[in-house]
């Protein structure tokens, strides 16, 4: 999935798809860490910032790739600034990858152009043999 730089709120399911955890998980997740708090839209969807999808990578980072229960993992995430200088590390991180994405969407869009433009031509040369032939 691309997603832009400027955007400034993405979905629950936006979340799920850049951190790779199911949207059931995040919305567990907030009951054991008071940091992580997507603020709310008028009809209650959550709308996370740049900010909370650090968290989020911060926080998987350390239940799956460090080993850390949830409640261990909460006290380490709620000791501070150390969490804070993690959290813009990730934001930065978050940024570089969508900017990467959008490259590739791009590249993505033009090969396929050029595959929809070559099989146009390949009908219409059909379509003169047929006509020829029949």
């Amino acid at each position: 999935m691309a997603f832009e730089t400027s955007k400034s709120y993405y979905s629950i399911g936006e979340v799920s798809r850049i951190s790779g955890i199911p949207a059931y998980l995040l919305r567990y997740w907030e009951e054991f860490f008071s940091e992580l708090a997507p603020a709310r839209d008028t009809r209650g969807n959550r709308r996370y910032t740049n900010r909370d999808i650090a968290m989020v990578l911060n926080i998987k980072e350390l239940v799956y790739e460090k080993g850390y229960k949830l409640n261990k993992a909460s006290q380490i995430v709620g000791k501070g600034p150390a969490a804070d200088d993690g959290a813009d590390h990730k934001t930065s991180e978050i940024l570089k990858l969508q900017k990467q994405l959008d490259r590739e969407q791009k590249e993505f869009e033009i090969t396929d152009e050029r595959r929809r433009m070559l099989l146009r031509e390949i009908k219409m040369e059909i379509e003169d043999i047929l006509q020829l032939l029949g």
